[in-house]
C-alpha cells in the first residue's frame, strides 16, 4: 500500500505541471495555443472580463473602455506577467491585409516581401505608433507554416508605451498576431524566448481553401479631392500586366470619360486625366486581370479654377483623445495654419504644401479648430470642427491625482490657493444630505474620537462614505464656509469634492 501512495505521489509530481499548461483555443483564425498560466498573474479573454470587472478596475482601468478595446483590436488573450513587466497578447483581426492576402502561405514570393517590407519601412502599423527594427520570416514545422519575426517600439502622443516582439501571420482571412509588450524596460532575449515558447504550442485547427481574391490596387498619386487645374496624373501599383481603367462622370452630364493603362512588368500604372469643365465629378479606378477578381476604388474630385486646393488626409473627430492631429496637402506657397480655443488654446503655422499639426487636446471640454490656407492672389479656405475631450472615470481620477497637491490646514482657505486642486489625508466626521448637495466635514488629524481641522466638503452628489471612513479627499480649494452657532460665525475651509478614496 505504501509503495502504491508512493507511486502515486510521484506520478501526480510529474503531471500537475504539466495540467497548468492550459490549451486556449479560438474560432477567429481557427488556431490554438498552450500557456503555462503559473507564469501569469492574470488571464483575461473577451468571456472572462465580467467576472474580472474588479480586477481590472483595480489595475487603474476602466471596465466599459477594456470591453471596447477588446472587441475593437481583436484581442482573444491578454496574460499579466507582472514579476517580469510583461503582458501577453493574442489578436486575430479580419482587417484590410486579410481581406487582401487571405493566406500569406499561400501567396508568392512578391506578396510576402510586401507584406515584410510594410513593417520595416513604416507603412504598416506606424499610424498607430509602432516602430520595427526588425522583421524576418520564419517557417516552422506541420501546419504552422510561416509567420512574422518582429521586434519593435510603440509610443503614444510621442512617449515610449512598451517595447517588445510578436510573432504574425494572415491565414483563414485574420491578420493573427501573437505579442509579447515590455513596460519600464528594454525588451531582451528572456522576453523573446518567453514569446517563442508559446510559438511552439500553436497549432492551426483547421485551414481554410484560399478563395478567390481581388488583385491589389494601391496608389502613389490619387485623384485629389479638389483641384484647381485640368489635368492632373493618377499613378500606382497593381498585378503585373492588369488592365486599369478610370471612367469619369460628371454630375452634370451622363457622358463618361475613359483612361486606360496597362500595367507594367512591376505593376505600375499611370495615366493623365483631363476634366472638361468645372463641377463635381467622380472617378472610378478599375483593375482586371484574367483569371483574378478585378479591384475597383471610386474618388470624388472637385474641379473649380482659381479654388486654392486642399485635400484632408486625417481630420478630428465629435470625440477627441488626449492628442489630435490634422493632416492633408495644399499647393505650393500656401500657408496652413491651426488655431484652437478651448480648455488648451493653441495656434501653429505651416509653410509647407504637406501639414501636419500635432494639437494638445488633453484637458477635458469643448474645443472649436479652425484650419486657415491662404495663398497670395486666391481666396482663403476655412475648415471649423467642434469637438470634444470627455475623460472616462478612470483618466478623471488618475490625472486629478497626478495634478493634486497636499496644502497645511492654515492654508487651504487663502485666497492665493483658491481653484488649486488639492489632496488631503483624513477622516469623515459627518455627511449631510441635502436636495442639491451632500456636505461632508472632513477631518485633517484626530484625537481619540475628537476629529479636528474639519474642512466642509460640497459634492454634487452622494460621494457614497459614512461617518468614521478614512481615506484621501481630492478635490478643489474654494474659499472658506460659514457655519453659524450658538457663539456666533465660525469659518471653515472649503472644498469642491471630487471624490473620498478609502484607506
Amino acid at each position: 500500500m505504501r509503495k502504491f501512495l508512493l507511486a502515486l505521489v510521484l506520478l501526480l509530481a510529474v503531471f500537475i505541471p504539466a495540467a497548468l499548461a492550459e490549451t486556449h483555443s479560438f474560432s477567429e483564425g481557427y488556431f490554438s495555443i498552450e500557456l503555462n498560466e503559473r507564469n501569469y498573474d492574470k488571464v483575461l479573454t473577451p468571456y472572462n472580463l465580467s467576472a474580472n470587472q474588479e480586477w481590472i478596475e483595480s489595475q487603474g482601468d476602466d471596465y466599459d473602455m477594456t470591453v471596447a478595446t477588446f472587441k475593437n483590436e481583436g484581442i482573444l488573450l491578454k496574460a499579466y506577467d507582472q514579476k517580469n513587466s510583461r503582458v501577453f497578447v493574442v489578436t486575430a483581426l479580419n482587417n484590410w491585409d486579410a481581406q487582401q492576402y487571405f493566406d500569406l502561405n499561400e501567396q508568392d514570393d512578391d506578396m510576402r516581401k510586401e507584406f515584410r517590407q510594410s513593417h520595416t519601412n513604416g507603412t504598416a502599423y506606424g499610424v498607430l505608433g509602432y516602430s520595427y527594427s526588425k522583421a524576418a520570416w520564419q517557417k516552422y514545422s506541420n501546419d504552422v507554416a510561416r509567420f512574422l519575426h518582429t521586434k519593435y517600439t510603440l509610443r503614444e502622443n510621442g512617449q515610449l508605451t512598451c517595447a517588445g516582439y510578436q510573432r504574425r501571420t494572415i491565414r483563414n482571412g485574420y491578420t493573427i498576431t501573437l505579442d509579447m509588450q515590455v513596460y519600464g524596460k528594454k525588451a531582451g532575449s528572456s522576453d523573446e524566448e518567453a514569446l517563442q515558447t508559446i510559438m511552439k504550442t500553436l497549432r492551426f485547427t483547421r485551414i481554410l481553401p484560399m478563395p478567390d481574391l481581388p488583385i491589389k490596387l494601391n496608389f502613389t498619386s490619387a485623384p485629389p479631392q479638389e483641384t484647381s487645374e485640368a489635368t492632373f496624373t493618377v499613378k500606382g501599383t497593381t498585378a503585373k500586366k492588369a488592365n486599369v481603367t478610370a471612367t469619369v462622370m460628371s454630375f452634370g452630364s451622363s457622358k463618361a470619360q475613359t483612361y486606360t493603362d496597362t500595367a507594367s512588368s512591376s505593376g505600375a500604372f499611370s495615366f493623365k486625366v483631363t476634366l472638361p469643365s468645372q463641377g463635381v465629378y467622380t472617378i472610378t479606378v478599375t483593375a482586371e486581370k484574367e483569371g483574378s477578381i478585378a479591384a475597383q476604388r471610386m474618388f470624388s474630385v472637385t474641379f473649380q479654377k482659381g479654388i486654392l486646393a486642399v485635400q484632408l488626409d486625417v481630420l478630428p473627430g465629435e470625440s477627441l483623445n488626449d492628442e489630435t492631429i490634422i493632416s492633408g496637402s495644399t499647393e505650393k506657397g500656401a500657408t496652413t495654419q491651426v488655431s484652437v480655443t478651448g480648455p488648451i488654446d493653441y495656434t501653429k503655422t505651416s509653410t509647407s504644401q504637406n501639414f501636419s499639426f500635432k494639437i494638445d487636446t488633453s484637458a477635458e471640454g469643448k474645443y472649436t479648430i479652425l484650419l486657415k490656407v491662404t495663398k497670395k492672389g486666391m481666396n482663403e479656405r476655412l475648415f471649423t470642427f467642434t469637438c470634444t475631450r470627455s475623460y472616462t472615470d478612470t483618466e478623471r481620477s488618475t490625472k486629478l491625482k497626478s495634478e493634486a497637491k497636499s496644502l497645511s490646514y492654515q492654508n487651504l482657505s487663502k485666497a492665493a490657493n483658491k481653484g488649486k486642486l488639492v489632496e488631503l489625508d483624513g477622516y469623515v466626521a459627518a455627511v449631510t444630505p441635502n436636495a442639491s448637495e451632500h456636505v461632508v466635514q472632513f477631518a485633517l488629524s484626530k484625537s481619540k474620537d475628537s476629529y479636528k481641522e474639519i474642512c466642509y466638503v460640497i459634492f454634487p452628489e452622494d460621494p457614497a462614505v459614512s461617518p468614521g471612513d478614512e481615506g484621501v479627499l481630492y478635490g478643489m480649494a474654494a474659499g472658506t464656509y460659514s457655519v453659524i452657532s450658538e457663539g456666533g460665525v465660525k469659518m471653515y475651509p472649503r472644498i469642491e469634492g471630487y471624490f473620498i478614496e478609502k484607506k
